[in-house]
């Protein structure tokens, strides 16, 4: 007889797992360090802009010097113009805005102004400034350096009828200088008879000569309008040294060579 084996006995079955406990979603509260930094990223942007906008918004006209101008000179329709910028209160005092670029023509300067500066009332001299007058004098071609408005220049005179006499005085009775020929008998004078005036204008005239525009003190007028209508006209243009100065006249009449 089969024998029947005992069947094993089942274990009771394991438990399921537990459900997790549930969350429950919260309100974002204003106090949240997140919101507080985007809302003040937000505040600092508008205000920077609104700062920026506002120095762009300030800057104004000015008038600076076109090109170089030396001290003394006489400020004429084109040697002014405006730029654009922006200047504090403490500074902009100081300076001429462009609505009064034409305020200024006429106006004499105290001292030198740089190409591109901006022009203050301190430029300029006062009241007391010398009168001038504008006088043609007429110099043949080739007979003047390259010049531009604002140069200072020296002008002499040549006259063959002109005997030098005195100029040894004044030329301190200096002898001639060594293979240097002695000027011929009768050969006339060269005279300086205007010292440091301002070249103002340079016109071509049809016989090829020309004709420079100077500003001259009111009592040297007669000597420009003497120079122009003499037999020769020569020009030289004057260097300044580092003070702006340009040294003394030297011999105001020296023996001539001849034309």
């Amino acid at each position: 007889m089969t024998e029947l084996a005992a069947a094993p006995v089942r274990s009771e079955a394991s438990p399921p797992p537990g459900s997790p406990p549930a969350r429950r979603l919260t309100r974002r509260r204003w106090r949240d360090s997140r919101l507080l930094i985007g809302v003040l990223l937000v505040l600092v942007s508008v205000v920077v802009g609104a700062r920026l906008f506002a120095m762009a918004d300030s800057t104004r006209q000015w008038v600076v010097a076109k090109s170089a101008l030396p001290a003394g000179h006489v400020v004429v329709a084109g040697d002014l113009t405006t730029v654009s910028a922006r200047l504090d209160d403490a500074t902009s005092d100081r300076y001429y805005p462009g609505g009064r670029l034409r305020d200024l023509t006429g106006a004499t300067l105290a001292r030198p102004v740089d190409a591109g500066e901006l022009v203050s009332g301190a430029d300029f001299a006062g009241r007391n400034m010398q009168s001038t007058r504008l006088v043609p004098v007429i110099v043949k071609a080739g007979r003047l350096p390259a010049l531009e408005p604002g140069d200072h220049i020296d002008v002499y005179v040549f006259s063959a009828a002109a005997a030098a006499t005195g100029s040894g005085d004044q030329a301190g009775d200096q002898p001639n200088q060594p293979n240097q020929p002695a000027p011929a008998a009768g050969a006339g004078a060269e005279s300086l008879v205007l010292h440091d005036v301002e070249f103002v204008g340079l016109e071509k005239l049809a016989s090829g000569d020309r004709s420079l525009t100077l500003r001259v003190p009111v009592d040297n007028a007669i000597q420009a309008v003497a120079a122009s209508q003499s037999e020769r006209v020569d020009v030289v243009k004057l260097e300044r040294d580092s003070r702006g100065g340009v040294g003394s006249t030297g011999p105001t009449t020296v023996a001539g060579f001849g034309r």
